[in-house]
């Protein structure tokens, strides 16, 4: 696996393939064929935003590779917004969707003999809000990252599809808190951010904390950070620091022990972070089968270590049916190191996430990028 050779050809076809990412090249004044010679003229590689692939935009058909009726499946955001992004994927997409995602777990994933989690099983998630979109499938995109997991065969499902409508039973949660309390066992807890942190909120009113041990894990993914996801809302932005310290604190679990997924449904792969007691916040590892770039919210030009700015995440495999090779995403990180992680001594890129752009920045985003959705390096 060539990064570099393989994102170049990717990109290639995209701009033969795409019209309207040729037209933003074009207009950038860069072509690929000719200006993408080394990694180092990655950072000038003409980026879309997620917000193109916006219902409301309407742009998600014109940012296919291909037409119409190649599209295998759509892929639907879970908005909190009802203004869902829409991402159509070829079966191969799905295939390295599924590989990528396996690798990232086998990469991040601890042994558990036991497993509880705030998400449904992957059919029921998939099937939540499916139907028919322009003669083919649509269907969450969590739904299928969370169908890729490898669950233990006795996990716990806590959310359950009822009646078309999610429904939590906390129940078992209880039950199997109380069950692996004291006994050290290699208990799995995960799911959704906000379901987990307003369930221990809720407990802790009523219960006396619980210890899991040393040898118990939490594993987050969705997103959900800012206190929404769905049709869920706590009413309140989660620190991420609160978060693990009061989860923490009432489970007995370590926070070392705690880990987190990002990805958006208009990428080809999950990062994986650990949590860092002295950042007080996860660590992301950027896979080698990828590259973030990290852009300053005035300039947009690539920004050093200890500096933040947008995200752009450049995809070189699994965006065969979507120009989805180089997006750039609403949400603000900061690279902690380009070489290695400070922590575990992962080689690689790692960043943290510090939520998403708002109010001025937003503002400023829209005037830099023109407002049209594509972005000017």
């Amino acid at each position: 696996m060539n990064f570099f050779n393989d994102f170049k050809k990717n990109l290639e076809g995209q701009y033969e393939e795409c019209t309207a990412y040729r037209e933003l090249c074009k207009r950038e004044g860069f072509n690929p064929f000719n200006d993408l010679k080394t990694e180092e003229d990655l950072q000038f590689v003409p980026f879309i935003m997620t917000t193109s692939f916006k219902r409301s935009y309407g742009s998600f058909t014109k940012l296919l590779r291909v037409g119409v009726d190649g599209v295998y499946k759509w892929t639907v955001s879970s908005s909190t917004s009802g203004d869902p992004s829409i991402v159509g994927r070829s079966k191969e997409d799905i295939e390295n969707l599924r590989k990528f995602v396996l690798e990232d777990e086998i990469r991040h994933r601890a042994e558990r003999d036991y497993e509880c989690t705030f998400f449904p099983r992957a059919e029921e998630m998939k099937a939540f809000n499916r139907g028919l979109f322009l003669n083919k499938v649509c269907e969450s995109y969590l739904g299928n990252i969370v169908d890729i997991y490898t669950y233990l065969e006795q996990t716990i499902f806590l959310l359950k599809l009822q009646d078309g409508k999610m429904v939590l039973d906390i129940e078992p949660f209880i039950q199997y808190i109380k069950e692996h309390n004291g006994k050290n066992h290699r208990a799995a807890l995960g799911g959704s951010t906000p379901l987990i942190f307003k369930t221990v909120l809720n407990l802790k009113e009523k219960m006396k904390p619980v210890e899991l041990g040393d040898r118990a894990i939490l594993h987050t993914g969705g997103g959900g950070w800012d206190g929404r996801k769905g049709n869920i809302n706590i009413g309140a932005l989660i620190e991420r620091w609160r978060f693990v310290e009061e989860v923490s604190n009432f489970l007995g679990i370590p926070q070392e022990n705690f880990t987190d997924t990002y990805s958006f449904t208009e990428n080809s792969f999950t990062m994986t972070g650990h949590y860092s007691r002295e950042h007080r916040d996860y660590l992301f590892h950027v896979p080698e089968f990828a590259r973030v770039i990290v852009r300053d919210i005035k300039t947009l030009k690539p920004v050093k270590e200890g500096e933040r700015g947008f995200i752009q995440v450049l995809n070189a495999y699994g965006t065969s049916a979507f120009a989805g090779a180089s997006i750039l995403v609403d949400d603000i990180g900061e690279v902690v190191s380009y070489t290695h992680c400070p922590e575990c001594g992962y080689k690689g890129m790692v960043i943290k996430l510090l939520g998403r752009v708002k109010g001025t920045e937003a503002k400023g985003c829209g005037a830099t990028l023109g407002g049209d959705g594509v972005g000017n390096n």
